[in-house]
């Protein structure tokens, strides 16, 4: 009998364990770990990153063994496939030459801020992701390059004031997202004229969610992509008591929520996306970067992707990710090919794929050896406050599940461990909600700051190379112009093309900032020359891009008209480099243009010719007829004398 109550005793107390843990998980967004064994370690994490750079030197026609961030790469800095592997590389602390990617992306912005849109009329996104790709190197978007002697502000003019021309939100659900996670990306503080603050840009976040939790760009379905990405910009504001009330977008339904419970919605909306091969699907493609989206939307929220039960399907998301991967160390779009991404095949490594894997794993690493989040570019806690953080959790995690009044001292003992911790650091306390509820149990006042109002503490500052990659430090004080640097400036010929753009501004800016520029002033004149005259070309290509754009379509109306138009633009051309001539896009028009004007003349001048010949037949014949006629009269007239 005894045994038999032992035995009943068991079950109930597994009953109330097993209640327990799922009324903890459904108020806190703490990790959920299995006891199953990660599918990867740190090291084969590492390994995977280098895989990925060394892939995209290889499709770039670079030895592997050197840096990346040179020419040819460089010569895409600024846009999207050139400003992403910095981001990712930057993150994890790969040894390469981010000076040269911040002297690029600074010349390219100027020349940029001297159009009337500047960097984009309709995308706010390309302010955010430079910004992004600036901190990444060590950089500072506050102060990156100048327009009309001023410092270009990207923070400012991306985001902040970014809606006194044009919204945020003009390209969709993506502005508003990218706007917000670039403004905490160093914690930036809102200027008092800003257009737009952390509140505002929040709302029209959350207003769009759908009703199923997640997020879309355009459609009523969910998609992981947004999902995630909204996760990622809402993540530092978790832990925050303040309510919005809204107005959902889908539904004209007026709500009242916290932020963490839009996002609470939207993981569990993601878990339920996932598929059994452990990967996700966007518009019915199953591919990497929703995959690697999803990475690094848990990451920011502290949870292991890898361990938590709810992203653990047949397989988990490193194993969905990793069916991806291809021999050469990138990653392809999917495995299907998808009409709605062209230009990536299924059996061919895709640059934008490897580039989020690149990053998604980046902030996978980050996370498991306690770094801050893959877009939280401050300097790492000093061991001081992660001591801080890491005393909260466990006080917080003290607090027993089923708490009664006794509990109270242990509850408010965590909660002033926790209001010790500056505001713009409590988004780490990743258990904090279970503190909440508890604190809402036993009618505690909870006295925590607005972090909207709170979490700005910068208005400038560089971003944080923090060296992981094989620990190797980054050294980004280098002052000094040294004798290599002077032979590669000699070593650039006269006849200067394009190909030399990188080296040349990359030399200029750090020549610029060298303690032993007096002396070297005439080499620097030299530099700058061959900078205005790479300009000079660059212009030319631009013009001649234009013009045939302007000058030959609609294609089918070219004519012999046109035929001045077509020899200048080939003579232009042909006063190229060969290395410049391949930056002169559809120029196999302007030869069938060429060829089809040469044959119209052709026709035209075989035409000519026929008729001539016709004409001189004609002429030989009448002259022959009357030739004829006239030696018929005089025959006739001879007979007539003598007859």
């Amino acid at each position: 009998m005894r045994t038999q109550l032992s035995k009943n005793t068991s079950k109930l107390m597994i009953i109330l364990l097993l209640i327990g843990s799922i009324l903890s998980s459904l108020t806190s967004h703490a990790v959920t770990e299995t006891n199953r064994e990660s599918s990867v370690t740190n090291d084969e994490l590492l390994a995977h990153i280098d895989a990925i750079i060394s892939w995209k030197k290889e499709s770039l026609g670079m030895d592997r063994n050197k840096p990346l961030l040179e020419n040819p790469f460089l010569t895409y800095a600024g846009d999207t496939s050139g400003d992403w592997y910095p981001i990712g590389m930057g993150r994890i602390g790969y040894k390469d030459e981010y000076s040269n990617y911040l002297a690029v992306i600074s010349d390219v912005v100027e020349k940029k801020y001297k159009q009337n849109h500047k960097l984009s009329d309709s995308k706010a996104t390309e302010w955010h992701r430079i910004s992004l790709a600036v901190l990444a190197s060590g950089g500072d978007p506050t102060d990156i390059g100048h327009d009309n002697g001023k410092p270009i502000n990207l923070i400012v003019d991306g985001t902040f004031n970014r809606g006194d021309t044009t919204s945020l939100g003009k390209q969709g659900l993506n502005g508003w997202i990218w706007g917000l996670i670039t403004i905490d990306s160093m914690r930036y503080e809102v200027p008092e004229d800003a257009h737009d603050t952390r509140r505002s840009i929040i709302e029209e976040i959350i207003k769009v969610q759908l009703p199923d939790g997640g997020f879309s760009l355009n459609q009523p379905e969910s998609d992981p992509d947004m999902t995630a990405m909204a996760i990622q910009a809402l993540a530092p504001y978790y832990n925050s008591e303040e309510t919005y009330t809204y107005q959902l977008t889908s539904t004209n339904e007026k709500v009242t929520k916290k932020v963490r419970t839009v996002i609470n919605e939207a993981v569990e909306q993601l878990s339920e996306l996932q598929l059994d091969t452990g990967d996700f699907e966007s518009m019915g493609t199953p591919n990497a970067e929703s995959t690697a989206q999803v990475i690094v939307a848990l990451t920011a929220l502290g949870i292991d992707p890898l361990t938590d039960e709810r992203f653990i399907k047949n397989q988990d998301l490193f194993q969905g990710i990793m069916t991806y991967v291809r021999d050469d160390g990138g990653f392809i779009h999917s495995e299907t090919y998808d009409p709605d991404n062209p230009s990536s095949h299924p059996n061919e490594s895709n640059t934008m794929s490897s580039e989020q894997v690149l990053y998604a794993l980046t902030a996978l690493y980050r996370h498991r050896e306690g770094y801050r989040t893959l877009y939280d570019f401050r300097p790492e806690m000093e061991e001081k406050l992660r001591e801080q953080v890491d005393s909260t959790k466990e006080s917080i995690d003290q607090i027993p599940e089923n708490i009664t009044s006794s509990d109270r001292k242990t509850i408010e003992k965590a909660f002033s461990k926790y209001k010790n911790i500056p505001v713009e650091e409590r988004s780490y306390v990743y258990n904090y909600t279970k503190l909440a509820k508890a604190m809402d149990e036993l009618e505690i006042e909870n006295s925590s700051e607005p972090i909207t109002e709170n979490i700005g503490i910068n208005k400038d500052g560089q971003g944080t190379i923090t060296p992981l990659f094989n620990k190797q430090e980054i050294d980004m004080s280098e002052t000094t112009f040294s004798y290599e640097d002077k032979a590669k400036a000699k070593a650039i010929p006269d006849n200067i093309t394009t190909e030399y753009y990188v080296e040349v501004v990359s030399l200029i800016d750090k020549l610029t900032h060298a303690d032993n520029l007096k002396g070297n002033e005439e080499l620097l004149e030299n530099l700058q020359k061959k900078r205005d005259q790479i300009e000079k070309i660059e212009a030319e290509i631009d013009i001649l891009n234009q013009t045939i754009v302007k000058d030959l379509y609609p294609f089918n109306e070219i004519g012999i008209k046109d035929r001045k138009k077509v020899k200048k633009i080939v003579q232009h051309y042909q006063d190229l480099s060969s290395y410049d001539q391949q930056k002169i896009q559809n120029y196999n028009d302007v030869l069938r243009a060429e060829t089809q004007i040469n044959n119209m003349i052709r026709a035209r001048v075989i035409t000519g010719i026929v008729i001539l010949v016709i004409g001189a037949v004609a002429v030989l014949y009448i002259i022959h007829v009357r030739k004829r006629r006239i030696r018929k009269r005089q025959y006739k007239m001879t007979l007539n004398q003598d007859g």
